[in-house]
């Protein structure tokens, strides 16, 4: 359960921004009539890691410090926003030419980080007496008293830059922002807990639409169980259907479902065996050639062994950029494979 947040502070007020009350008593922040627009630019990305705790031994007056170890692999310059609920000792790691400009601590207990050259550092707690936002873990919006829309609205004007992605998670330590913009947690799933993410328009995504992005989902698909890894939804507006991934140990498997909580059916081909999906997963795919995976230049792309899921009810079509229909799979004539790797990873 979270807890309400005590928000008595929240007359404090921000340049361009302002704490305003909610219906449901938590905080959140707006622009001013007069703040002008966030405009920045790609070449600077802002990152945004939520979590509520690093640590989960924690009770009422016993606020053991947790750490929180973040490594950004990816190259580019950044700006960090790193926040906590619970007290926190954040250590940042940068990989090959990656610049840090600034980190920028959130929360209500005492968050620390350490040094990192060239970067600023800003801290932003109630306990150490620079109320802003003091949790926001869950995208879209957090309630009980976190405050994810506010969270990101705050780093924003921080950072003098649009998010570029944002992962929330209830409990974790450990992150990685991969070099394609992905990031990958220890959020402690087992227990329950749900990882969401949002990835801006610089990284490509859909800041209208929190659906069009993969999204963390457990589905029990229709068909060959080949694949055990973790699960992940998105909507795919141009064919109006929503597609469903499992991690294999080489790459995913890719499903079809008309809607989120709906049966998910496998995705096959019918000409070729399932090479020309890459495109729901990968924006920058092409094949000139069905059968011939890295035709249109995705040198990293692979596909597994054939399957012919015949009899099972499969969302099916013949080539690239055509629609998908239900239909019962007839004996060699609609396939797929053990694994699709479109050269990029999912989420």
């Amino acid at each position: 359960m979270k807890p309400t947040l005590p928000f008595a502070l929240i007359g404090f007020a921000l340049a361009g921004c302002s704490l305003v009350q909610s219906e449901e008593g938590s905080a959140a922040l707006s622009p001013d009539d007069d703040s002008p627009p966030i405009e920045g630019n790609c070449e600077v990305e802002t990152n945004v890691i939520g979590v509520y705790q690093t640590r989960g031994d924690h009770s009422a007056g016993n606020h053991p410090t947790g750490e929180g170890r973040v490594s950004i692999q990816r190259p580019g310059r950044h700006r960090l926003v790193l926040s906590s609920y619970e007290p926190t000792s954040w250590t940042v790691e940068a990989g090959p030419d990656v610049v840090i400009e600034s980190v920028h601590l959130v929360g209500y207990h005492t968050q620390t980080v350490n040094e990192i050259e060239g970067a600023t550092v800003t801290i932003n707690t109630i306990e150490q007496g620079e109320y802003a936002v003091a949790c926001g873990y869950y995208f879209p919006s957090d309630t009980g008293g976190c405050d994810t829309p506010g969270l990101l609205a705050f780093a924003e004007q921080i950072t003098e830059n649009p998010v570029s992605t944002f992962h929330g998670c209830y409990d974790a330590s450990e992150w990685i922002l991969g070099a394609d913009g992905s990031v990958q947690s220890d959020c402690d799933t087992q227990r329950g807990y749900e990882v969401t993410q949002h990835l801006g328009e610089c990284l490509g995504g859909d800041a209208e639409d929190p659906d069009a992005r993969w999204q963390p989902q457990d589905f029990r698909p229709e068909g060959v169980a080949s694949c055990f890894g973790p699960s992940y939804v998105k909507f795919d507006a141009r064919y109006e259907l929503w597609i469903g991934a499992i991690e294999c140990v080489d790459g995913y498997r890719l499903y079809g479902a008309a809607d989120r909580e709906g049966t998910y059916y496998e995705l096959t081909d019918t000409a070729g065996h399932g090479q020309d999906h890459c495109e729901l997963v990968n924006p920058d795919f092409t094949i000139p050639n069905e059968d011939d995976i890295t035709s249109g230049g995705c040198s990293e792309c692979s596909i597994g062994d054939l399957l012919d899921p015949s009899g099972l009810p499969v969302y099916s079509r013949a080539n690239f950029g055509e629609p998908f229909q239900l239909v019962t799979a007839s004996f060699w004539g609609e396939l797929n494979a053990t694994y699709l790797n479109c050269g990029v990873r999912i989420p």
